[in-house]
């Protein structure tokens, strides 16, 4: 007799209940990996958006320009239109060291500095040179005992005319500065001094007269001419064309026209 097979039992599916708590979880699971995406990518953006708009601000056009330092010698107006091109550039695209070089092509300059001031801004720093003389006519000579040459000089710059020969220039202004107030106390205006290759001093006066003192014993010389200029000369300076010092024991005076024959006259 055949033994009879078992009955197996089949296995019982997932219930509706088991299937939905499942698929929830899938969802929020899901939901939780979009929340996080959803953020970095907006944060992504974000700082897109911030770097784009920080890097347009940084190419800020230059819109104004400071500039400190401009005088009479170098107005601010010049400068200005030197540096003209530059406004709306980017700020960081202007070429500074070329625009220095630019600026101190005017030979009044001595030092330009010029600072970029984000955005928009720059700054520009001038130091020129201070002129006490002019020096062999065409130049000048500064505080700083500098010759330069500049292209033009101010209206109404009144300095004295000195002259001589290269790297005397020190020498000469200090003669200048010691015989004025000298000159000044018998009422001589000394407007310039000239030195010589030899080192021969002539001095000029601002009535036009000149006084040749040679380059020995010019103390001596000149305190003869002191000592009777009150008594002589004060008040005909005008008439005088040159005082001659270079003499031993006195000195010689030419007068100027229209006198018939220009008379030089010896003081002992």
């Amino acid at each position: 007799m055949a033994a009879r097979r078992g009955t197996q039992a089949r296995p019982r599916g997932p219930t509706w209940r088991e299937r939905w708590a499942a698929f929830a979880a899938g969802l929020r699971t899901l939901t939780r990996w979009a929340w996080r995406i959803g953020l970095w990518v907006g944060f992504v953006a974000a700082l897109v958006l911030v770097s784009q708009r920080v890097w347009l601000k940084l190419q800020s056009p230059v819109s104004e320009i400071t500039i400190e330092g401009a005088n009479r010698f170098v107005p601010v107006e010049s400068v200005r239109e030197t540096l003209a091109p530059v406004t709306g550039q980017s700020i960081w695209a202007v070429d500074i060291e070329a625009l220095r070089e630019r600026l101190l092509a005017d030979r009044w300059l001595t030092e330009v500095r010029i600072e970029r001031q984000w955005p928009d801004r720059l700054v520009v720093r001038l130091a020129t040179h201070r002129p006490i003389a002019a020096w062999n006519e065409g130049r000048l000579l500064s505080d700083a005992g500098a010759v330069f040459q500049p292209r033009a000089r101010p209206a109404g710059l009144d300095l004295p005319a000195l002259a001589g020969p290269p790297g005397s220039q020190w020498s000469v202004w200090e003669r200048y500065t010691s015989l004025r107030p000298v000159l000044a106390d018998v009422g001589m205006t000394l407007s310039g001094v000239s030195m010589s290759a030899r080192g021969a001093l002539s001095l000029s006066l601002a009535s036009g007269a000149v006084i040749h003192a040679g380059r020995e014993s010019l103390e001596a010389r000149l305190q003869r001419l002191l000592d009777v200029y009150p008594d002589t000369l004060a008040g005909r300076l005008e008439q005088v064309e040159r005082i001659d010092l270079r003499y031993s024991n006195g000195f010689a005076v030419a007068w100027r026209e229209p006198a018939a024959d220009t008379a030089i006259t010896e003081h002992d």
